[in-house]
C-alpha cells in the first residue's frame, strides 16, 4: 500500500487507482503559499489557510 503525503490532508494510505488519480488531480490544482500558523511554505488548496500540521494540533486542543 503505497503511501502519500501532502500538506492538505497528511498521509494517504492509498490503494485504488481512482484515489490515486484523484490524489493526483488535487496535487495539480495545490498552490505555494504561507501557511497562516506556522509561517511555513506549503502546497495547499487555493482556499486553505493552514496546512494540515497546524490543523492537526489546532484540533488536538494546542495552540498558537
Amino acid at each position: 500500500m503505497p503511501g502519500y503525503y501532502d500538506d492538505n490532508f497528511g498521509m494517504w494510505d492509498i490503494e485504488d487507482e481512482d484515489d490515486v488519480r484523484f490524489y493526483r488531480e488535487l496535487q495539480r490544482t495545490n498552490v505555494e503559499k504561507k501557511c497562516k500558523q506556522c509561517g511555513r511554505m506549503v502546497s495547499i488548496q487555493p482556499q486553505y489557510a493552514i496546512c494540515d500540521s497546524c490543523a492537526t494540533k489546532i484540533e488536538r486542543g494546542m495552540e498558537y
